[in-house]
């Protein structure tokens, strides 16, 4: 038997007046001990829907349930969750110690336990040398550790995480999406983030909810959002792809760029049936002959990495990658042939 999720929701609309439309008929689970993110571009309703959830936005229809009970008419501070802002929002007047501290001296407990429950706080998050030190003094990073602590301290049965990265330089950032999810692994706590970065969201999360124009498009770990997009959105929002007008063969198989490949989703399109072939840059490769023609017009350097940016001989615009240990002279019209290269996941995707 499946176990019940954590959380729940059924048909949750938003409805904000004037014609905005926040969240349409939202279907969400999300089990105990999931690092879950909502990744969608500005306005997708990623932001809303954890709103909704923490308690912060009333659902105009449906349901929000936490362990199957009914939570929707429930204030945020009766909810069961805690919440890590973009901005941190701690308190410039408090050192780390009694910023971790604050919910629990709210709740009145013992002052022997909250330090005790503070000390182990810092310590999980990295900063047990730091509890004296005024919020001030702290670097962007070991401020948001401060307030991952004392969202974590309170033990919640969920972390609601909005951008909780956002305000962070690039080394900075991907050094603590490694920390956020060693931090979930250990608590065994539920964490949702909101998100737009979709490498943040492929690196830690264990599903991943897209999401566009208030609905969510799919739901679906890294590795299938990746390899088998359920739409064109989701196709064209995760990571880079080609998306080819094609014609189907009738044998399971397409015709796109001069090439004629077998592709998932080819399989029942009758002879001459239009579709759209999707082709990840790194699906391709350079051959000597036999490949269909490919005008290179810029090249981008990727470190390891070079991305080549042109067009077929139809004029459609196609990126191919190759590894730069692997790049060969390029012909001075910057002409070449591509073909598919072996292990490839061509796909054709619904209209």
């Amino acid at each position: 038997m499946q176990a019940e999720p954590l959380l729940s929701l059924r048909g949750v609309s938003k409805d904000f007046g004037g014609g905005v439309l926040g969240l349409c008929d939202i279907d969400l689970d999300i089990a105990k001990g999931e690092f879950v993110s909502l990744l969608g571009p500005s306005g997708c309703g990623k932001t809303t829907t954890l709103r909704v959830i923490a308690g912060f936005e009333a659902p105009t229809t449906g349901r929000v349930l936490l362990e199957g009970a009914e939570i929707g008419h429930l204030p945020p501070n009766r909810r069961p969750v805690n919440t890590v802002f973009q901005d941190y929002a701690v308190f410039p007047h408090m050192n780390t110690a009694e910023n971790v501290g604050f919910g629990l001296s709210v709740r009145r407990l013992p002052q022997a336990e909250i330090g005790r429950r503070v000390a182990a706080a810092l310590d999980l998050v990295g900063l047990a040398d730091k509890a004296a030190r005024p919020v001030s003094a702290l670097s962007g990073g070991q401020r948001q550790r401060v307030a991952l602590a004392r969202a974590i301290i309170c033990e919640p049965k969920m972390l609601l995480l909005d951008e909780p990265l956002s305000a962070l330089d690039a080394s900075l950032r991907e050094q603590m999406q490694m920390e956020l999810k060693n931090l979930q692994a250990r608590l065994g706590t539920t964490f949702v983030m909101v998100t737009h970065d979709q490498t943040e969201a492929l690196s830690i999360s264990d599903r991943i909810a897209v999401m566009n124009a208030g609905r969510i498009e799919q739901m679906a770990s890294p590795a299938e959002l990746y390899d088998s997009p359920a739409t064109r959105f989701v196709a064209g929002f995760i990571g880079a792809m080609n998306l080819l007008p094609a014609r189907a063969t009738g044998d399971g198989r397409v015709e796109a760029t001069g090439l004629t490949i077998t592709a998932p989703g080819a399989q029942g399109l009758g002879s001459g049936a239009a579709a759209t072939l999707g082709l990840r840059p790194e699906d391709m490769q350079i051959v000597a002959t036999g490949g269909a023609a490919f005008r290179i017009l810029s090249t981008v350097f990727h470190g390891s990495s070079l991305r080549l940016i042109g067009e077929t001989a139809s004029g459609i615009g196609l990126k191919l990658d190759i590894p730069r240990i692997d790049a060969p002279d390029l012909p001075a019209d910057g002409v070449v042939q591509l073909s598919l290269r072996p292990g490839a996941r061509p796909l054709v995707l619904p209209d």
